[in-house]
């Protein structure tokens, strides 16, 4: 099968979709599978047979900073069609209409089209937002044949936006590499990150909704509450607007936490793996939590994740896992919490069986597990052509 997936941002950043159609398009290509990138601009794609076809300036939307197409020639996108001779072009949505929107208007009557839906509402403006571009794309999604999502919350945007229904699958994770770069970091280097006493690991971007200030918050409680047990450190790792105020408003606490910065592809796994308890407390606009399961199979003793749909989604309801992350009582998500932080490190037991729950969700998330509910869908698309 060629199999084109179609993104209208840069491959130069590692976020979420990103990761997505990287992940899944090695592990099709192992399968014997021909696999493109129709992208925006790039300059160092991780992947190849990449083409980069437009040139994009950065926006802000849905709490997250992304770049969108402003100038695609489009002799340069039937060029790339013509040269690919797709069966199925994979297009990550809500897209644009200034190049995957043309993609898919130049598409062969023959080509299969899917179109993958990431986004969870934050808000009524980010709906909003959604239903006007899903307006403006109307003509163009008409040409899909199948619609996917990656999780509920995910369908659920779809659904009030584009008015479709979709096929939930899971974003892939390729458990096989965070174990091999957990390997390759070594037993002694892990230890030297995870230190003396019990280890506590924030990673995320420094922006409101990624919540770092939740965890100080909680570390703040936790001390004029005597939760937390002795020895307890915390890095912090991650960059963003908010990196300042959060070193300052550590200094009042006596925990000891080290702020790294950004931390290479790398170094994540040995990082995660370092850790008696990750935690991603973002407070929403998560449509799924990759980075949750990253944690996981890269040895992470637990993972407390903030209670938003999309985390929740991922956890498959866990409650010992989730947490509170509404802004009404910032009081009671610190004591929250703390609490989880405490019962974790005190309660041996409860904490391995949290740690069993969580390490049983590899399987299911697994890109050798995703790729061929994703080729089924494919081949559902194509048949639609071919009988059209």
């Amino acid at each position: 099968m060629r199999i084109g997936f179609v993104f209208d941002d840069t491959l130069d950043v590692n976020d979420g979709v990103q990761q997505h159609i990287v992940i899944l398009g090695r592990e099709l290509a192992r399968l014997g599978h021909h696999v493109e990138y129709l992208v925006g601009q790039t300059r160092h794609s991780p992947v190849p047979n990449t083409h980069s076809l437009a040139n994009n300036v950065m926006v802000s939307f849905n709490g997250n900073r992304m770049r969108i197409p402003v100038i695609a020639r489009r002799r340069t996108l039937q060029q790339a069609l013509a040269d690919g001779g797709f069966d199925v072009l994979d297009v990550q949505s809500p897209y644009s209409p200034l190049m995957a929107g043309r993609i898919l208007s130049m598409a062969r009557p023959t080509t299969g089209v899917v179109a993958t839906y990431h986004i969870a509402p934050t808000g009524t403006w980010s709906l909003f937002g959604g239903k006007l571009l899903a307006l403006v794309n109307g003509r163009t999604h008409r040409r899909v044949d199948e619609v996917v999502s990656v999780s509920d919350v995910a369908a659920l945007y779809a659904k009030q936006t584009a008015h479709v229904d979709s096929t939930v699958i899971a974003n892939p994770v390729d458990v096989k590499a965070l174990l091999a770069a957990r390997e390759q970091a070594g037993a002694k280097s892990i230890l030297q990150l995870h230190g003396h006493g019990p280890h506590i690991v924030f990673m995320g971007r420094f922006v409101e909704r990624k919540g770092a200030a939740i965890v100080l918050e909680a570390l703040a409680w936790g001390e004029r509450h005597g939760t937390f047990p002795g020895g307890m450190h915390v890095t912090m790792a991650g960059s963003g607007p908010l990196l300042g105020p959060c070193r300052q408003q550590a200094t009042s606490l006596r925990t000891p936490i080290e702020f790294t910065g950004f931390v290479d592809e790398q170094d994540k796994a040995a990082l995660l793996g370092s850790a008696d308890i990750a935690v991603f407390p973002s407070t929403g606009g998560e449509s799924f939590g990759i980075v949750i399961l990253e944690a996981i199979a890269s040895g992470a003793g637990v993972v407390l994740a903030g209670d938003n749909p999309g985390y929740r989604s991922t956890l498959l309801n866990d409650e010992d896992a989730l947490f509170t992350i509404g802004s009404e009582d910032p009081d009671a998500r610190a004591r929250q919490l703390a609490e989880r932080i405490g019962l974790a490190l005190s309660n041996p037991a409860w904490a391995e069986r949290l740690h069993q729950r969580q390490a049983n969700l590899l399987r299911r998330y697994d890109v050798t597990t995703v790729a061929p509910q994703m080729l089924a869908v494919y081949r559902r698309a194509i048949l639609v052509r071919r009988h059209a």
